[in-house]
């Protein structure tokens, strides 16, 4: 395999979710490659590192430093537009990691620059944990998008750990739930929309993907959902589902079980 095929595989990797000889060939392919190294060592920053860290207050310096890098930065990303993995180029992500990995480092550094604990301190921290934010649902979008239906998965899961999702990733979501081409993929979707069903947007589009769906598999899980949120709105829906001929029986029963409880 070449570096291109070999990047491809690092969540896989990483999650040791490849077969023996797969394992084999990109453990002995990053012994020898420095660039694949460097790549593989960046991306386990951005899923493990971040989350892994201590707030403390780094140094004036160090902290200027960091801000003037990390507005360079942004600037460059966000002069490009393309999110999917499969259709950007290996600059754009390889940025976006070392930008990950620099916060982690930053803020890793907190633990060696203890000072004092007072309000500009606690805004300078918010302002931090914003951008770290910003960026895990901006990574988190492309491998939603990610041509690998084990990566878009696991980008769903990523997504579902989120307290409070910005629009850009329930609509990655949403999107997935009706269209994506791997049924675990849209039932993992539905499931993380599920955590999120306060919001209008996640409870209406419960209701549409019901009236459009087609996979049992599907159905059931969104009458499920519906059903638990209370959502009264999908009673039609649900109604059409048990006057139509095509509807299996296992699924009508379903609804049967689930109608009395939002009348």
């Amino acid at each position: 395999m070449n570096c291109k095929q070999i990047e491809e595989k690092f969540i896989d990797y990483l999650d040791d979710n490849l077969d023996q000889q797969e394992r084999e060939t990109i453990t002995a392919h990053i012994t020898n490659c420095n660039s694949c190294k460097e790549s593989l060592h960046e991306l386990r920053l951005i899923l493990n590192g971040i989350d892994n860290t201590d707030q403390e207050l780094p140094n004036t310096t160090l902290k200027k430093d960091f801000e003037e890098m990390l507005e360079q930065e942004k600037k460059s990303l966000s002069e490009s537009k393309v999110v999917s993995l499969h259709n950007s180029s290996k600059k754009y992500w390889k940025t976006a990691l070392q930008i990950a990995a620099t916060i982690a480092l930053i803020i890793s550094s907190y633990f060696y620059g203890k000072q004092q604990n007072n309000a500009s301190f606690s805004k300078e921290m918010a302002v931090l944990e914003k951008e770290k934010i910003q960026l895990k649902q901006e990574v988190t979008i492309s491998l939603i998008e990610n041509e690998s239906a084990s990566k878009r998965l696991q980008a769903v899961n990523y997504a579902e750990e989120f307290e409070k999702p910005g629009n850009d990733i329930l609509e990655a979501l949403i999107s997935k739930m009706f269209y994506d081409d791997h049924i675990n993929v849209r039932l993992a979707a539905a499931e993380a929309l599920a955590k999120f069903s306060d919001l209008e947007m996640v409870r209406k589009s419960f209701i549409n993907a019901l009236e459009t769906e087609q996979d049992p598999g599907m159905q059931i899980e969104l009458i499920q959902i519906l059903v638990s949120i209370q959502e009264k709105r999908a009673v039609p829906s649900m109604e059409k589902l048990l006057q139509n001929e095509e509807t299996p029986s296992y699924v009508k029963d379903q609804v049967n079980i689930g109608l009395p409880n939002l009348i």
